[in-house]
């Protein structure tokens, strides 16, 4: 026999209860989001997509949305958020620092921001528009990536300088530098209806102008970097390891 109480045994069953509908309607929203993501990149640029048709795309009615949504400026902005999650997080990966060298992590994250951009103009134009989920009004989803991978970046360069014993202040401004470089120049090349670069092209000389700053950067403080060297060798060699 059980010896839980009556008492217990009902908040258990209450909490199970709003686990399980907070895991539906954190389902419904994800449903949500994904049906306003797939319109969007079929709809022409800039066009306006109704509520009624996330709804109709997502399965579900159309109050529903504005259960989950407490209005169609939260939609917008949690729409946003998903989008710079999504590249946020192929970003993060890209940016893993203990496989390649600072040569093929550069290149292979501008890659990914300009097949991201290229691909899906429409959801970049989108998350230009407006802020973000809990991002002030001032500051657009693509702004806060930036400032987002601009700090990430930061946090490997003085994880890096503190293993080899560099104060790395003075490089501080150099990620939101590469970032803005990087994502404002694909931004001119996406918005171009003829460029004259090809997206292998463009992802290459970004590539090699942001290893140019870095390496000016590097070099003010003291160190050189082989670009083509396995960057955790390079480390473990600025830090005096066997």
């Amino acid at each position: 026999m059980s010896v839980a109480s009556p008492r217990s045994r009902t908040q258990g069953a209450v909490n199970g209860y709003e686990a399980r509908w907070e895991q539906h309607n954190t389902e419904r929203q994800r449903a949500i989001l994904r049906a306003a993501v797939e319109l969007l990149e079929e709809k022409p640029l800039g066009a306006d997509i109704p509520v009624v048709q996330i709804a109709k795309r997502a399965g579900v009615a159309k109050s529903v949305v504005y259960r989950q949504f407490s209005g169609r400026e939260d939609l917008d902005r949690r729409i946003r958020s998903y989008l710079i999650d999504d590249l946020g997080a192929v970003l993060d990966a890209q940016l893993d620092v203990s496989a390649g060298s600072v040569r093929e992590i550069i290149t292979r994250t501008v890659r990914a921001v300009a097949d991201w951009m290229g691909d899906h103009p429409n959801l970049t134009a989108f998350a230009r528009s407006g802020p973000p989920a809990g991002g002030p009004e001032t500051v657009d989803a693509i702004s806060s990536l930036k400032t987002r991978i601009s700090e990430r970046s930061r946090e490997l360069i003085d994880a890096i300088g503190r293993i080899v014993g560099v104060d790395s202040a003075a490089l501080e401004p150099v990620p939101f530098a590469v970032v803005t470089m990087v994502e404002g120049v694909l931004a001119a090349w996406v918005a171009d209806p003829r460029p004259n670069r090809t997206r292998a092209e463009m992802v290459a000389d970004l590539a090699d102008y942001a290893w140019y700053v870095l390496d000016g950067a590097a070099r003010a403080v003291g160190i050189a970097v082989d670009p083509d060297r396995e960057l955790s060798e390079v480390v473990a060699g600025l830090a005096g390891d066997p």
